[in-house]
């Protein structure tokens, strides 16, 4: 009875076990399972990790540009010290490239150029917008009274009846307030050439040793090899964008300069320095270059004859050298969207004023071709 009972127990616990068959199929359940709660395990501290760093990405920001804010005296000339510095590079080696009859002229007496056109070139555009400026601002007042003047006339002609109180609206618009900044602002930076100065001696001292830091830096020679030839890839790329734009910019400028010239627009060179700084803003510059002298025309002149000449020859410089010319030479990838200009201009221009709105877009296209070499920052 013991054995029948025990032979019992054993059939019961058989018939409860799973057989081989059902075992397999379990194990095939568990198998995808397994990897689907795995993948997704996986997905979410994926997800988490992009979180994490697109966080750390716009903390890093704000502290950058609230560092820049709070440093401004200080990393301002700096910055114009560089880019100067880069101007003077770029110059040298276009000088030191020149051939002929098999004759070039020595890196060092090619720097030496450079640096006197460079810093010549400057001290003759900072000469000519500090006197512009103060003339400017003597006739303010009479181009003012004339741009009154102008806004009655077109309110009687489209129409009848009193003319509304314009003129507290005017003389909100102060130019020779607006004028006074800006000189006030070109003489900041004058004041702060020595500073400047200093500055530009140690970079284009520190030009010289910069090879010789990166080998000290990196040992391999495998990866110093390799370092270089990137860092020769930025330095082709910017210096690229940077002549191709200087260049289109000159020409613009140079052109502009005629045309105001022989429409017989005051302070003709003054605007043809502007219109060369503003062009180093997409789009949004060259709307504001052509804008202002062609609302010059407008209380300069009685009639409406040079006004529609002066912005119908600017606006077709700035399409055939902005839309036409400066994409053959530069190429399509380093186009920025208008609103990303519209974004820099205000962010640099909240940070370092006026003369950060003239450097936003250098600053943002030098960070974006950076950028371009590495994967993890690559747009």
């Amino acid at each position: 009875r013991q054995r029948q009972m025990c032979i019992r127990d054993s059939n019961r616990a058989n018939s409860l076990r799973p057989s081989d068959g059902c075992r397999r199929q379990q194990t095939a359940w568990d198998g995808p399972t397994k990897h689907i709660r795995q993948s997704r395990s996986q997905h979410h501290n994926g997800h988490t990790m992009k979180i994490q760093r697109a966080a750390m990405a716009m903390i890093i920001v704000f502290l950058t540009f609230y560092l820049l804010y709070l440093g401004q005296t200080l990393l301002l000339p700096l910055v114009i010290a560089g880019a100067i510095a880069y101007l003077i590079s770029i110059l040298a080696h276009a000088i030191a490239k020149l051939a002929y009859k098999g004759f070039s002229v020595p890196k060092p007496l090619a720097m030496f150029f450079a640096i006197a056109i460079i810093l010549l070139s400057l001290s003759y555009l900072i000469q000519l917008i500090t006197v512009n400026i103060q003339s400017v601002i003597k006739v303010a007042p009479e181009y003012q009274q004339n741009l009154e003047a102008l806004f009655f006339k077109a309110y009687s002609f489209f129409r009848e009846g009193e003319v509304p109180n314009i003129r507290e609206f005017l003389n909100q618009l102060d130019f020779g307030a607006y004028l006074q900044s800006f000189g006030a602002t070109v003489r900041a930076l004058v004041s702060s050439m020595g500073i400047i100065t200093v500055y530009l001696i140690f970079l284009l001292l520190e030009q010289r040793t910069f090879g010789d830091k990166i080998k000290a830096i990196i040992r391999d020679p495998k990866r110093q090899e390799d370092t270089f030839e990137l860092i020769d890839k930025m330095r082709s790329d910017i210096r690229s964008y940077v002549g191709i734009k200087v260049l289109t910019s000159t020409a613009t400028g140079l052109i502009s300069y005629l045309v105001l010239k022989v429409v017989g627009v005051d302070f003709a060179s003054f605007w043809a320095v502007l219109i060369f700084l503003l062009n180093f803003i997409p789009t949004i510059g060259s709307i504001i270059a052509t804008l202002f002298p062609s609302l010059l025309t407008l209380v300069q002149f009685p009639t409406l004859g040079p006004f529609i000449v002066t912005i119908s020859v600017l606006t077709a410089v700035q399409f055939c050298i902005g839309s036409l010319l400066e994409p053959r030479l530069m190429g399509n990838r380093l186009n920025l969207s208008p609103i990303v200009i519209l974004l820099s201009l205000g962010l640099w221009g909240s940070v370092w004023g006026i003369p950060g709105m003239f450097l936003c877009v250098p600053i943002t296209v030098i960070i974006m071709i950076i950028c371009s070499y590495f994967p993890t920052t690559r747009p």
